[in-house]
């Protein structure tokens, strides 16, 4: 990922079209780095998870122009490389793996980000119905060892309406977003074992994952 982080320190500074445009060398090189790590994660997680789709890098990849249609930042590109690997496409809207790659932070995470409100609300019901298995999820050892409790950016002040406030996961019901992620340090970032220890990493979340995918599907992954 050395050439990655490079491309992305020099585009944070330069962050025009002009600039871009002379360097696009140099930015094809650092995509088809991160494409490499890709595809590599994409034939690891299906070792172990039958149930993700057949995947291309492109698939998964988000773009680095930004939309700033409606942000007062009108910086033409992202600062960073972003990957989803899910199992109904990156824009799907259903549980996944993600990994972000920037010279100022990367980690890697996953769950469902934001989903909407017929997806949130099966979510909430399999909590209220089943919220001990997900538990057991998120204080298992190996996981905890890695990941945080699922992120409370997004966050209810009371319980949502229909769900008892003195329910066992009352704050897990009120998250509006389920999502967990573990940082990653710069030095494992550009080890030659980076890919091995993201898939290790995300083989950690597939039940919780599968938790997620049961609430909203009706399946198991």
């Amino acid at each position: 990922m050395k050439q990655t982080l490079s491309f992305l320190k020099r585009l944070k500074r330069n962050n025009n079209t002009e600039w871009m445009h002379a360097h696009k060398q140099e930015y094809l090189g650092a995509k088809q780095e991160f494409e490499f790590l890709v595809q590599e994660l994409i034939t690891r997680i299906s070792l172990w998870d039958e149930k993700l789709p057949h995947l291309e890098p492109k698939q998964c990849i988000f773009r680095l122009n930004r939309d700033i249609r409606f942000s007062q930042d009108k910086s033409p590109y992202k600062d960073n490389f972003g990957a989803y690997f899910a199992y109904g496409g990156k824009k799907g809207g259903l549980p996944g793996y993600y990994l972000h790659i920037s010279p100022k932070e990367c980690f890697a995470a996953g769950g469902v980000w934001m989903p909407e409100s017929d997806k949130l609300l099966s979510i909430r019901r399999h909590i209220a119905e089943d919220g001990e298995e997900l538990e057991k999820i998120l204080k298992n050892t190996a996981f905890k060892k890695v990941f945080s409790r699922p992120s409370t950016e997004q966050v209810l002040v009371r319980p949502p309406k229909g769900f008892p406030s003195d329910h066992p996961q009352v704050e897990l019901l009120k998250l509006k977003s389920f999502t967990v992620s573990a940082p990653l340090l710069m030095k494992d970032v550009l080890s030659p074992g980076f890919g091995k220890m993201i898939d290790q990493h995300f083989k950690l979340i597939k039940p919780f994952n599968r938790f997620l995918n049961q609430a909203i599907k009706g399946q198991k992954l």
